[in-house]
Formats: C-alpha cells, sequence, structure tokens
C-alpha cells in the first residue's frame, strides 16, 4: 500500500447526520411526508436526485426543489463552524501521514465546500490531491474520482486504500479498484455495503497494521 484516499462529508465529518434530519423535518413541516430509507441510501454519497423524483412523484410535481435545497443549503452551511471531526478519524488520519502514505481525497462535494473545513481543521496541506464535484462529469458511484485521485497521486488502485461512509462513495472506489475501509455513521448503519469491502462501527475498531498486513 502506497496511499489512502479519504471521502469527506459522513467519513471526516457528519455532515450526512444534519443532512438527514433537516431534510426529515423539511419534508414533515412542508409537505407530511418522511424520508424513506431507501430513497435516503440511494442519496447518500452522490446526488440527491432520487430524492427529487420521490417526491415529485409523491406530490404529484408539486415539490418545489429549488426552495428545499435553498433551505438545506442554509441549515448545513451555517452550521460548517460547529462541524467536529468524526471520533478517531484523526488517529487513522495521523497514522497514514505518520507512516509516508500519500493522501489524497475524493468527494462528491464541491470544493468550496471542502476547502474551508479542511483549513479550519489545519489539514488542508496534508492532501497531494483533492479531487471533488468540480473535477469529473459525473460523481460517486461512478468511479472517476477514485480514478482521478490515485492517477493524480501516482499510485495504481491496487496500492491505495479508500475510507469512506456509504454506499455509493463505497461501490465508487470499490469500481476504480482500491481496497476499501468503510467506517458507518449514524445514518449509513444499516446499509449494505459491496462485498470486498472491510466494514466497521467506529474508527477505534479499524486495526490498520491488520487490515494492512492483510493485503
Amino acid at each position: 500500500m502506497k496511499a489512502f484516499v479519504f471521502d469527506f462529508d459522513g467519513t471526516m465529518i457528519d455532515t450526512e447526520a444534519v443532512w438527514f434530519d433537516e431534510t426529515q423535518k423539511y419534508l414533515q413541516a412542508n409537505y407530511g411526508l418522511d424520508l424513506p430509507m431507501d430513497v435516503y441510501e440511494q442519496v447518500v454519497g452522490s446526488t440527491d436526485e432520487p430524492l427529487l423524483l420521490y417526491m415529485a412523484e409523491q406530490t404529484n410535481g408539486k415539490f418545489d426543489a429549488a426552495a428545499f435545497q435553498k433551505y438545506i443549503d442554509v441549515q448545513v452551511h451555517n452550521g460548517r463552524d460547529k462541524l467536529e471531526m468524526r471520533p478517531g478519524f484523526m488517529r487513522l488520519f495521523n497514522y497514514a501521514k505518520d507512516n509516508g502514505y500519500k493522501i489524497g481525497l475524493a468527494t462528491s462535494s464541491a470544493r468550496a465546500w471542502v476547502d474551508p473545513i479542511l483549513e479550519k481543521f489545519g489539514i488542508l496541506e496534508d492532501f497531494e490531491t483533492i479531487q471533488t464535484a468540480d473535477d469529473v462529469e459525473v460523481i460517486k458511484p461512478d468511479p472517476a474520482l477514485y480514478r482521478q485521485a490515485v492517477e493524480a497521486l501516482g499510485v495504481k488502485p491496487e496500492e491505495a486504500v479508500a475510507v469512506e461512509d456509504s454506499r455509493n462513495g463505497s461501490l465508487s472506489a470499490v469500481g476504480a479498484g482500491l481496497h476499501v475501509i468503510v467506517v458507518k455513521n449514524e445514518v449509513t448503519k444499516g446499509i449494505v455495503f459491496p462485498e470486498g469491502t472491510s466494514v466497521y462501527d467506529s474508527f477505534e475498531d479499524v486495526d490498520l497494521d491488520a487490515f494492512l498486513a492483510g493485503k
């Protein structure tokens, strides 16, 4: 192994829970509807198109997607300064950094969202490459983000470990040929992840020495 490529939302910081909670509040308050978990699983780590299609169907085309997106953007972005790293994430990140692994990031989010948060936590400069939604035509679960990340790092896919929290992200990394560690969060703990991924309930459960020894 020569590199680690990290996902961002839901993996490093638990914005997935914020997004899920705020979406539930909005749908219940404005339409009296809940966000079904099978729809959420399609959305997390990727585009919100499945949710928009679901809501259009449930409301006979009356769902105001623009108003919903504006609400979510305000709620999530206004809470940016309160975001914290997921417990145990920095232990894994520092392991990669201290042991000389190349470090990259592959996220379906925009660069304008990612950079200020990485800078806030003082780790922006630790990434040799940051691949975002701005850099590809198709985001996760398409493998483009991870393919570009390992290419930018100058390593083969099989020489890199992806660290993810979502099914869409895992599919992206598996499709690109990386080894995959999944650390579930509160809203992805019930998801079935792709075969071949190593799935953990928390970062504290990840034994990197054992994981890497088996690769």
